[in-house]
């Protein structure tokens, strides 16, 4: 278990909303052509064919750890994702392997991009493509660190989400700085990854920006990909607490990427989770099958692309165990089960934060 920094908005939001839905409730396929990738490495070759590909996200450790497992990961045919923090670079490691940046703050800066340090995020992609050179960065829109850290229990959560509203100037500033940020990687031909939380895809769907307003995350229009965290593990944590049992928690998955396939199409991307546990108490996959029912509860809806949270707990006291989790082939699409109760949990949490107020 390590410190979960991106978990922390996202974990809180399930667990205060949890404890109203035992109010709100009183308790108690989409098909698509499928492509083959083919991936062979020299070295130990190994073919892997897969209908999707696939990626992994690296947060805590040092750059020299991941390094050490880099063959691995390529001989697996899985991208890497590495975060890239401000302050971090140049390093030598960063040199020996390729990925996906994932650029972020400092804590004190909100670590995250939002509007309130949009200004600070452009500098750090200037500074970032002056000493490499990149084929993708990736933005992770979400409220600010400083907000996060000011929740330390549920019953925080109603005043604390009040603060992360930013005035309409912070907000209009913020956007069109953004979409600079973006215009500036597009202009050194770097291509744009931007992440979200999944509530900001109920916004798009009612034609509204009021979620990515109320959380300062406005989500642009012009990035090359866009990858939604849909954490099925969290989810089913969460209503095991109340009391809430659901059999089939990839529902939650697949409910969400119906509808960013609609929205998105072929630039669509699906994060996936836990593997392992993380500090809010939140326990991960139970085996690499229930990975795998995500992964096809997706596919089912169109996607094809899925990036797995999180690398470092592929490992255990004997080390690195990172086959147990990649070494995935083919995935038959499966439409899960619809669930009624992960539908209104869906309705409840939009209810909540399209209703902040100042």
């Amino acid at each position: 278990m390590f410190k979960m920094h991106r978990k922390i908005f996202l974990g809180f939001s399930f667990a205060f909303l949890f404890s109203l839905l035992i109010i709100s409730l009183g308790c108690g396929g989409n098909g698509s052509a499928q492509e083959d990738k083919s991936v062979q490495k020299n070295g130990n070759q190994k073919e892997i064919n897969r209908n999707f590909s696939l990626a992994v996200w690296a947060e805590f450790l040092q750059y020299e750890e991941y390094e050490k497992i880099y063959d691995k990961l390529e001989k697996l045919g899985v991208e890497l994702f590495l975060r890239v923090k401000d302050g971090d670079f140049p390093h030598p490691s960063l040199e020996r392997m390729k990925f996906r940046a994932w650029l972020l703050l400092k804590e004190e800066d909100g670590y995250w991009l939002s509007v309130w340090n949009a200004d600070k995020f452009f500098r750090l992609v200037s500074d970032f493509l002056k000493y490499y050179k990149a084929e993708w960065i990736i933005l992770d829109f979400e409220p600010p660190y400083e907000f996060a850290t000011k929740v330390t229990s549920v019953f925080d959560f109603p005043k604390v989400i009040t603060l992360i509203k930013p005035p309409d100037d912070v907000y209009e500033e913020g956007k069109k700085k953004i979409y600079e940020i973006i215009e500036f990687a597009h202009s050194k031909r770097v291509k744009v990854m931007c992440v979200a939380i999944p509530f900001v895809v109920d916004d798009i769907l009612r034609d509204s920006e009021k979620v990515q307003r109320n959380l300062g995350i406005p989500l642009p229009e012009n990035c090359d990909e866009y990858s939604f965290m849909v954490y099925s593990t969290i989810l089913k944590g969460g209503l095991e607490k109340i009391g809430i049992k659901i059999d089939a928690p990839e529902f939650f998955v697949w409910d969400y990427a119906k509808d960013i396939f609609k929205i998105f199409g072929e630039k669509s991307a699906l994060s996936v989770g836990l593997v392992g546990d993380d500090t809010f108490g939140n326990k991960g996959y139970n085996s690499s099958d229930e990975l795998v029912k995500d992964i096809s509860a997706g596919l089912s809806a169109g996607i094809k692309n899925f990036n797995i949270w999180v690398l470092d707990n592929m490992r255990d006291k004997t080390g690195w165990n990172i086959e147990k989790w990649l070494d995935i082939s083919y995935v038959e699409p499966s439409t899960p089960p619809r669930n009624e109760t992960v539908e209104n949990v869906r309705k409840l949490i939009i209810d909540v934060l399209t209703s902040i107020r100042n």
